[in-house]
């Protein structure tokens, strides 16, 4: 019985020292932001051919511009996402050189 209370104990402490130890959102500033996402798109071979705007707000990034596929659009927009201090991801890349529909 002291085994199962002894593990028991164990499972609760990892638990509770998990909350303890979370992550909180880093914060940086949009410059750092900015710098960060455009070097990770600029680093991308298959982004190469890519026109792609960044704009940092907050740590909210916009993407515009344009692109030649819709998977290089997908490609951007996790790579954007992936770094470091960005909160989300706006999209406003187009494929090729076509206006929005909108």
């Amino acid at each position: 019985m002291t085994l199962k209370r002894s593990l028991a104990v164990l499972v609760l402490a990892a638990g509770l020292s998990g909350g303890a130890l979370a992550q909180k959102p880093v914060l940086l500033d949009d410059e750092s932001i900015f710098a960060a996402v455009e070097e990770v798109l600029h680093g991308a071979p298959a982004l190469a051919a890519a026109r792609i705007t960044v704009r940092s707000q907050d740590g909210f990034v916009t993407l515009s511009g344009s692109a030649d596929t819709q998977k290089d659009i997908a490609t951007a927009v996790r790579l954007a996402s992936g770094v470091r201090g960005v909160t989300g991801v706006k999209n406003e890349i187009r494929v090729g050189d076509r206006p929005s529909r909108a």
